[in-house]
């Protein structure tokens, strides 16, 4: 077992079954998928939260950016991260950060509740988005990843009307 600071990740050690290889790439893709969704909700939902709230568009601006602010600069951090410790223990742990802080942008009872949950929903959809194509690349030969990557980012991507 390679030590929490190893480069190499502990999936590379192990062989695993290649179905359990293509589990491993439709649950991150669709995780994938509500990382997107997420990402791009709030802006879908500003017209109804201005109506609800009264916020201003300068605060649900400030929202919006505190949310790209976080994310931008957790990114490299989580990248570093990423390639030295375990890789699936870090994305669940992202994963529960941007569960949770979604859910606390839901029941947000003010601007500063929103603000704060909003940035922390950066927080753990830099750690996904950051880690998750490397422990992808832990389960597949390099011949394989551009196909593996393809399919894991086809998920952002949407059919133009």
């Amino acid at each position: 077992m390679s030590s929490p600071h190893s480069s190499v990740s502990p999936t590379a050690n192990a062989p695993q079954p290649v179905s359990y290889a293509y589990f491993v790439l439709v649950v991150l893709s669709l995780l994938n998928l509500l990382n997107y969704l997420d990402r791009f909700i709030f802006a879908a939902l500003i017209p109804y939260i201005k109506q609800d709230t009264g916020y201003t568009d300068q605060q649900l601006g400030w929202v919006g950016s505190a949310f790209t602010i976080v994310y931008t600069v957790c990114s490299p951090l989580f990248g570093y991260l990423g390639d030295r410790y375990r890789r699936g223990r870090l994305i669940a742990l992202g994963i529960a950060i941007w569960s949770l802080a979604t859910a606390a942008a839901g029941v947000a009872a003010n601007f500063v509740q929103l603000l704060v949950s909003r940035a922390a929903v950066g927080i753990g959809e830099a750690n996904y988005a950051t880690i998750a194509p490397g422990l992808l690349a832990d389960f597949f030969p390099r011949q394989r990843r551009s196909m593996i990557m393809s399919i894991f980012f086809a998920v952002m991507s949407s059919p133009k009307t």
